[in-house]
This record gives C-alpha cells, sequence and structure tokens, in this order.
C-alpha cells in the first residue's frame, strides 16, 4: 500500500521555508508537489501579481524534475585556484644549461717571462685581502715555503695556488699578486684582488628601462664577483617574459679585479592574447563559452603589465571580465596587483530559464607577493592580499536570497584578508609547486553579518594546493596535483570549495558540488606520440584519474547535496596542429552516478578546449 510522509523542505530558490513535500508512494510513479500558504509567502511575493501562491501550485513534478532553483554559480573552470591573489611561477623541469655558459670565463693573464733564479731568504708569508678563504687554508698553502730561501717562481706559485683556489670557487675574477716590494726581515707580501663589477652595460633594449636590467643582475654581482650567481641573475633574466634572449660577456676594467659586464638583451613583443573556445561554464548559464585574454607587457618601462579578459557564455547566460594591473617593486620581483572582475550571470538552462534568475557580482582586490628566495631552481614567496566581493541574486528583477547566508536583498558582501606562501623546486627531471594560504574574512566595510551557525563575511579557512610535473622518459610527463580546503565556519557560496568540471573534476558538470571543506585529486600521464620539428610535442594522449570529496562544517544550516564523493577516470587528447593553436578533448567515465545528472555533454564526461595564442 502507499505510504504517505510529509517533511519540510527548503525550496532554495525563494530562499525560505514556504512547502511542504507530500510524497504519495515509493514507486517510480509517484509524484511531488510543492505547495504554499499565503501565511509562508515571503513580503517580496505578496507584492508581486506575477508569482501568486495560485501560480505556484503548477509546480507539480516527477520526482526526476522536482529541483529546486538554481543558484547562478560562479564563472571560473577552477573557481579554488582563482582565490590565490597571484599566479604561481610555471612549475616546469629545470632548463639544461647551455653548451656555451652565459658568461665566458675570462683569459689568464699572460705569463712573465722567466728570469734567473734568485734565492730569498723567507721566514713569513703574509696574505691580505682575501674574504674567502680562511686563515688555515691560507697556511696550507704558504707553510710549505716559509722559513727556508725560495726562488722568486716559487712564491708566484704561492699566488697562483691561491688564485686557483678562488677560480675553483667560481671567483672568476679574483687574483692573488706578488706585488713590487722591498722584503725586509724575511716576510713576503701577497696581495689578493677579489674582483667586482665596475660597471654594466647594457644594449638592445628599445622600450625597457635600463634599471629593469641592471638591477637584477646586481644582486648576483657581490664582492667578490661569483659566476655562479651571477650567472644565475643572467638565467632569470633569460626566463623573464619581458625578454627573449640575453648574452653577456665580461672585459676588463679600469683597475685590477674590476671588470665590465656587457649585456645584449632581446626584447619580447609587448601585446600577447589567447582566444578560445571551450565547455568549462556551468550549464545552468550555458556550457560552452567564448572569450579571450589580451595582456600589455612592459606597458610604462619599469616591467608592468596591464591585462583584460573577457568570457561569455553562447547563451549570452555569463559575461565575466576580470582587469589586472601587475606592477614589480623591486629587483627580487616583488610584485604589486591590482584586480577588478565584475560578472552578469543569468540563468539559461531551459528547464530554469522562465523564472529569470539573475545575479551580478564584483571583485575588487589588492595584493603583494614578495619573493624571499629566487634562483632558476627554486623560488619561496609570501603574499599578503585583500579582497572585497560583492554579489546579489534576483528573481524576476526582485532581489532574493538564494540559501541562508545573504540578506534579505540577496546580498553577499565578503571581506577577505589572504596570507599566502608558494614554493617552486625545480630539478632536471621535473618541478614541485606548493601553495598555501590562510584566509581571514573579516567585519568591516558592511561585509554580511549573521548569528551563528549561519554563513557571513566572518570565518577563517586555509587552502592548499600541491603540484609535480614529473618526466617518465623521453614520452610521458606525469602531472600530479592536490587540492584541499579545510574550515571550523560555514562559509557563503563564493568562498566555499567546488569540485567538477573539465578543470576541476572531470566526468561531471562545472560545480557538481559545493562545500565548506573539501580535497580534490588528479593525476595525468600525458604520453607524446609525434613532435614538431624543434622536438616538442605536437599531439599527446593523456589518460588521467580524478577524485574529490566537499563537506559542510558542523551546524550549517545549509546542506549539502548527497553523493558528495566523485572519481572518474578517462582518456584526454591534447593536439597542437599549428604553433600556438591547441586543441583538447576530454573524456571522463564517472564512477558516481549522480541522481542529479543532467544531460549536457559534462554530464556525460565530454570537455573539449580550442585556443590559440599570439
Amino acid at each position: 500500500m502507499a505510504g504517505v510522509s510529509v517533511r519540510r523542505n527548503w525550496l532554495s530558490g525563494l530562499g525560505i521555508v514556504i512547502a511542504s513535500t507530500i510524497v504519495l508512494g515509493s514507486s517510480d510513479q509517484a509524484r511531488v508537489v510543492y505547495f504554499l500558504r499565503d501565511a509562508e509567502l515571503p513580503k517580496f511575493l505578496l507584492k508581486n501579481a506575477n508569482l501568486s501562491s495560485a501560480n505556484l501550485l503548477l509546480l507539480v513534478a516527477s520526482p526526476a524534475q522536482a529541483q529546486t532553483l538554481p543558484v547562478p554559480p560562479g564563472d571560473k573552470p577552477n573557481p579554488n585556484i582563482d582565490r590565490f591573489p597571484q599566479p604561481l611561477p610555471t612549475p616546469q623541469p629545470l632548463p639544461p644549461r647551455d653548451s656555451q655558459p652565459i658568461i665566458p670565463t675570462p683569459s689568464p693573464p699572460a705569463p712573465i717571462p722567466e728570469q734567473p733564479p734568485i734565492s730569498i731568504p723567507v721566514r713569513q708569508i703574509e696574505v691580505t685581502g682575501s674574504t674567502v678563504l680562511s686563515q688555515d687554508e691560507i697556511a696550507t698553502i704558504t707553510k710549505p715555503f716559509e722559513g727556508r730561501s725560495v726562488t722568486l717562481k716559487d712564491l708566484r706559485g704561492v699566488a697562483d695556488s691561491i688564485t686557483q683556489i678562488y677560480l675553483n670557487q667560481g671567483y672568476i675574477t679574483s687574483r692573488a699578486v706578488l706585488v713590487d716590494q722591498e722584503i725586509t726581515n724575511g716576510v713576503v707580501k701577497i696581495l689578493v684582488i677579489e674582483g667586482s663589477l665596475e660597471k654594466i652595460e647594457v644594449q638592445g633594449n628599445r622600450r625597457l628601462n635600463s634599471s629593469y636590467i641592471r638591477r637584477r643582475i646586481k644582486l648576483g654581482a657581490g664582492k667578490p664577483l661569483r659566476a655562479s650567481k651571477l650567472e644565475d641573475q643572467l638565467r632569470l633574466l633569460k626566463a623573464d617574459p619581458l625578454l627573449t634572449n640575453v648574452e653577456a660577456t665580461l672585459k676588463p676594467g679600469t683597475d685590477l679585479g674590476q671588470s665590465i659586464l656587457s649585456v645584449r638583451v632581446t626584447e619580447a613583443k609587448a601585446i600577447n592574447g589567447f582566444v578560445g573556445v571551450d565547455n568549462y561554464s556551468p550549464p545552468s548559464v550555458g556550457s560552452e563559452r567564448f572569450g579571450g585574454v589580451i595582456s600589455y607587457r612592459n606597458l610604462t618601462g619599469i616591467g608592468d603589465e596591464l591585462s583584460a579578459s573577457y568570457y561569455r557564455s553562447t547563451t549570452g547566460g555569463s559575461n565575466s571580465f576580470d582587469f589586472i594591473y601587475r606592477v614589480p617593486v623591486n629587483a627580487m620581483n616583488g610584485t604589486l596587483q591590482l584586480r577588478y572582475a565584475p560578472t552578469d550571470s543569468k540563468i539559461t538552462e531551459p528547464s530554469f530559464s522562465r523564472f529569470n534568475i539573475t545575479s551580478d557580482s564584483e571583485l575588487y582586490e589588492i595584493s603583494y607577493r614578495q619573493p624571499l628566495i629566487r634562483t632558476p631552481r627554486d623560488e619561496f614567496a609570501l603574499s599578503l592580499g585583500f579582497a572585497v566581493q560583492d554579489g546579489q541574486n534576483f528573481l524576476e528583477g526582485v532581489p532574493t536570497p538564494f540559501s541562508q547566508g545573504p540578506d534579505e536583498q540577496g546580498n553577499s558582501k565578503t571581506r577577505v584578508l589572504k596570507f599566502g606562501q608558494d614554493y617552486i623546486k625545480r630539478d632536471s627531471k621535473g618541478a614541485w609547486a606548493i601553495r598555501s594560504q590562510f584566509s581571514f574574512g573579516l567585519d568591516v566595510l558592511d561585509a554580511t553579518i549573521n548569528s551563528d551557525p549561519t554563513p557571513d563575511g566572518r570565518f577563517f579557512s586555509w587552502l592548499g594546493q600541491i603540484q609535480r610535473v614529473q618526466l617518465l622518459g623521453r614520452d610521458h610527463l606525469l602531472v600530479a596535483q592536490a587540492d584541499v580546503q579545510l574550515t571550523p565556519d560555514s562559509l557563503l557560496p563564493s568562498q566555499q570549495f567546488v569540485i567538477g568540471g573539465g578543470q576541476s573534476l572531470r566526468g561531471y558538470r562545472q560545480n557538481a558540488r559545493a562545500g565548506d571543506n573539501g580535497f580534490r585529486l588528479s593525476v595525468e600521464n600525458r604520453i607524446a606520440l609525434q613532435r614538431n620539428a624543434t622536438g616538442q610535442p605536437n599531439l599527446q594522449l593523456a589518460p588521467f584519474i580524478d577524485i574529490g570529496e566537499v563537506w559542510n562544517a558542523s551546524g550549517n544550516p545549509n546542506k549539502v547535496s548527497t553523493q558528495t564523493f566523485l572519481a572518474s577516470v578517462g582518456l584526454g587528447l591534447i593536439w597542437e596542429p599549428l604553433t600556438h593553436f591547441l586543441i583538447r578533448l576530454d573524456y571522463a567515465y564517472p564512477f558516481v552516478d549522480l541522481s542529479d545528472r543532467g544531460d549536457n555533454a559534462q554530464d556525460e564526461g565530454f570537455y573539449f578546449s580550442v585556443g590559440y595564442g599570439f
């Protein structure tokens, strides 16, 4: 016999408990009826003739159709990573050293003509001017020649031995010399002249200020001048996106031990961009999107960059802008960034488009990232940022909250202080990239405030990411990455951890699940099938596995959907038929068959991306 059960139901599309759900029977033909009582109608509905209780009684559907109204989603393919203030340098394997050194080793001084041997009684050899060698290191060289008679050639040999130690340690412009002297009481003086840069000559730059180049080189131009440190700075300069090539030559300076570094650079083009189309957008606003990014590097000659991006879904349900200005403020690449990102969304999915659900959001952010260690092999940096984010949802043009947390006008406001740490370690076989960020939601500037445990703008969360890029032989590149977010607090939707989508967890639609806490793990093996004329892979197969889960903080009144653990396995194809023209196709088989699965290509596990960089 069919049973009858009655329970309270949160109709998230209206943001208030307004209905009782009566489930008749337990068979596949059971029907769910949403009904309203006028006493429970929100005030804005009572003022709206178009949304009377009689009209809402028409919401009668089978269980598969009885869905809550969707919240307009975020527009980012991977919103978790978008919350980091500044991008991490690309974790690529350490490039091999050039066959020719960046700084050619200076030619040794011309040999001194042989002179007739003269016996010189030596009681002590006094070495001055060295800040590198200890007295014990010097004594091991000088001791055998003290307390006996030696020749001038022997004394020059002592100086050459000291010079050789400097050369072996990379101090290629330092010399120990037997100074002109009158030997008294058997004391011989040897002077160590530790090399230094007299000046840096910069050539080839047209728009980039010479001071930008000089200040970075000077970080490796200490006294005594060490080739390895100087070459590190030149290699970093060579990897700078503002430049395509750096050549350097050391020339003798005006005084002994001084050198002139002549640097010739080739500037990269100023304007760069990308245009593309993909299906990395939430289906509720249109899964296919198109757009691009354009940036102007070295805008004012100091290495600054201005970039703008725009993406629009093909249904017109999502319009997303992102404007960024970034400027380096010191030679260690400490970078100040200003960002403004407005977005407007509209639910265009046929099931819900008639409700005219829209949202607007704006993000203002200022951040500063300062590397404390920066070499071609590793980089460690700290960052500090402050983000102001406002969002508002509308139903039929009326401001409406879609969950517990936003105020009565559907406003959700967060003011977040972000403290981040990131580290990159490169080796010949791959690279590690690690990021960590502590976020503090502050009660300032009219942030959303509610009583506990309702989500609001006051919170603490930690977001972490680790990635390893590993060469497995010539034709295999392993890319493994993991993200995690932990918090004890109930979060507003803009701060939650999201899984699902072509750049998040494949096999499920974009933003399939969201929660206060969560993790995601992805492992992908890129197998080179074909290479271009330069030896770079231009056709790759990429088998992968993705897993992830989300959960809410205890007490959060907004319940997470069921089936919060997602996993999939799949295969990708990466093809670059022309230089900078990239096509990627992915198919993922989901291990978890979601009860709310739709019929979009994303729900079937298909993703594509076609783009051209210029």
